[in-house]
C-alpha cells in the first residue's frame, strides 16, 4: 500500500529525451565512406581500398539518391491528430505501437523507457511485464500510415508512410549526391535534387554582384541572403529588390513601361502598367484587335491543315512513283516474294526516294499484298470447313433420327408386352383364391382344376422387360 504513491510520484521518462536536436526532422545516410581533407584547398575524395576509384565502386554508386531517416516525432502533421492515435507518454502519434495486457497502446520506445524505471503500466499502475507486450492491431498501423504530414524539405502534404520514399526519390529540395560523385574526381558533396541534373557545381566562381569567390553550388543562396550587393533600387518604382529577382520584378512592376495589348496590330501607345487600363477605352484598335486575333487563329489553323494535306499528297505521290517502278515485282508469285532489301525493285527515275524510304514503302506494299492474299485464303478455308462440317454432321443427323424411331418402336413393344402380361395375370388369378372343386369340360383337364399356364414370353421380350 505504501509503494504505490511513491511509484506514482516517479517522473515518467520521455523516450525522445535522448535526441540531441529535434529541430532536424530527418537525417541523411550516405552509405559511402568519405574522406574530407584537413586543408580547405584539398577537395574531398572517396576512400577505397585502391588509390583510384574502381569500376566496381562506380557501378555501385550509379544512383545518386540518399537514404533519409525521418524522426516521426519532429514532423508537422496536417490538422489535429485523433486522440486515440496519440501516445499517452510522448503525446505524439504512435511510433511502432504495442498493446499491453490492460488494453493500453504505447510507442515501443516509450513503454520500454517506462518499464526500465518500474514494471507498472503508466496509466492504471497495474503490474506489467515486458514479455507481455504484443504488437498493436493492423488497423492502428493503417490509420497511422494514412496520417497527412508535411515534408520537412518542401512542406508538401503526404501520407506518413511515404515520407521517406518521397525524400529519397522525388523531393526536389532533398539532398542527393553531387553528379561529380560518378566522375574521376569523386566529389563527395551533396546538392539538392532540383539541380542534380547539372554537372558538378562545387568549383570556385565569382559572384556577379559583389565579385566574391564562392562555390557555384552556393551561388543562389549567397545572392539571396549573404551578398552585400544583393539589393538594388528598381529602375521604375525605386523599391529595393534582389538583383537576382530583377527580371521577375520588372514583369509585375506597376511603374514599368508597357506597350498596348494591340501593339502587334499597329498600336504604338506606351504607358506605365498601372495607367495602361486608361488607354484601353480610347485605343483605336480595340474593335479590330479581337477580330484580328480570331482571324490569326483561323489562319494558323488553315496553315496547319494545308501543311498536313501537302504532306499527305507528297506521300501519295511517292507511293505512286514506287508502284510504277515496281510493277515487275508485283507480277511475281506471292510465294516467291522475299522481304529482303536485295529482292526489292529498284527505282528507275532520277528523283526517286531515299533508300531507307524505298525500303519502308516496299515493306508496306508487300505486307498489304500478303494481307490481301491471306484474307482470300482465309475466306476459302472457312468455306471449305463449313462444307466439311455440313457433310460430316448430315449422316449423324440421319443416324439420330433412326435411333429415335427405333426407341419409339421399342417403347410401343414394351407397353404392349406389359399390358399383355397384366391381362394374363388377371386371367390366371382372377377366378378366386382357392382351386376349383371339380373339373368340367370348359375347365382344363389337370390335377385338381389348376388354371391354365400363361403364355411363355420369348427370350428377347423377357430381356427387354428385365432391363425396364
Amino acid at each position: 500500500m505504501s509503494e504505490t504513491p511513491a511509484l506514482a510520484r516517479q517522473p515518467l521518462p520521455f523516450p525522445g529525451s535522448h535526441l540531441s536536436d529535434l529541430s532536424q526532422p530527418y537525417t541523411i545516410h550516405t552509405d559511402v565512406e568519405v574522406d574530407r581533407g584537413n586543408s580547405p584547398e584539398t577537395p574531398s575524395r572517396l576512400t577505397s581500398s585502391s588509390p583510384n576509384l574502381s569500376d566496381h565502386s562506380i557501378s555501385r554508386a550509379s544512383d545518386l539518391n540518399l537514404r533519409h531517416t525521418i524522426d516521426l516525432r519532429a514532423i508537422t502533421y496536417d490538422g489535429i491528430v485523433d486522440e486515440n492515435l496519440v501516445c499517452p507518454i510522448c503525446r505524439c502519434p504512435f511510433i511502432d505501437p504495442v498493446l499491453t495486457d490492460c488494453d493500453h497502446v504505447f510507442c515501443r520506445a516509450c513503454i520500454d523507457g517506462s518499464l526500465s524505471h518500474g514494471n507498472f503500466c503508466p496509466i492504471d499502475r497495474l503490474p506489467l511485464a515486458e514479455d507481455s507486450l504484443t504488437r498493436a492491431p493492423k488497423m492502428v498501423f493503417n490509420q497511422l500510415d494514412s496520417l497527412k504530414a508535411k515534408c520537412p524539405c518542401c512542406a508538401k502534404l503526404l501520407p506518413r508512410s511515404g515520407l521517406e520514399t518521397h525524400l529519397e526519390r522525388y523531393c526536389l529540395e532533398a539532398h542527393v549526391r553531387c553528379p561529380g560523385f560518378l566522375l574521376e574526381q569523386g566529389c563527395s558533396e551533396m546538392v539538392k535534387r532540383g539541380v542534380s541534373n547539372q554537372h558538378c557545381l562545387h568549383y570556385p566562381a565569382d559572384c556577379p554582384d559583389c565579385s566574391e569567390t564562392i562555390q557555384q553550388a552556393e551561388m543562389d543562396t549567397h545572392r539571396d541572403t549573404f551578398c552585400k550587393e544583393r539589393l538594388k533600387p528598381c529602375d521604375y518604382c525605386e523599391v529595393e529588390i534582389l538583383r537576382c529577382n530583377e527580371s521577375e520584378h520588372v514583369e509585375n512592376c506597376p511603374d514599368a513601361v508597357q506597350s498596348c495589348r494591340w501593339a502587334e496590330y499597329g498600336c504604338q501607345h506606351e504607358a506605365k502598367r498601372k495607367d495602361l487600363h486608361l488607354h484601353a477605352g480610347d485605343c483605336h484598335f480595340k474593335s479590330i484587335g479581337p477580330m484580328a486575333g480570331f482571324l490569326k487563329k483561323e489562319i494558323n489553323s488553315l496553315r496547319n491543315d494545308v501543311q498536313n494535306l501537302t504532306e499527305t499528297n507528297h506521300l501519295q505521290e511517292r507511293r505512286i512513283k514506287f508502284l510504277e517502278s515496281g510493277q515487275r515485282a508485283s507480277e511475281r508469285p506471292m510465294e516467291l516474294m522475299d522481304l529482303s532489301l536485295a529482292n526489292l525493285p529498284e527505282a528507275t527515275s532520277a528523283d526517286s526516294l531515299d533508300p531507307g524510304h524505298d525500303y519502308l514503302l516496299s515493306l508496306l506494299e508487300t505486307q498489304q499484298n500478303r494481307l490481301s492474299h491471306l484474307s482470300a485464303e482465309l475466306s476459302d478455308f472457312q468455306g471449305k470447313n463449313t462444307m466439311m462440317l455440313f457433310n460430316e454432321t448430315l449422316p449423324l443427323k440421319n443416324e439420330l433420327a433412326e435411333l429415335r424411331s427405333t426407341q419409339q418402336v421399342t417403347c410401343m413393344h414394351v407397353r404392349w408386352l406389359m399390358r399383355f402380361r397384366m391381362q394374363e395375370n388377371q386371367r390366371r388369378f382372377g377366378g378366386g383364391p382357392g382351386p376349383a372343386s371339380s373339373g368340367g369340360p370348359e375347365g382344363g383337364a389337370g390335377f385338381g382344376g389348376e388354371p391354365p399356364l400363361s403364355r411363355r414370353l420369348s427370350d428377347s421380350s423377357r430381356d427387354v422387360i428385365t432391363k425396364l
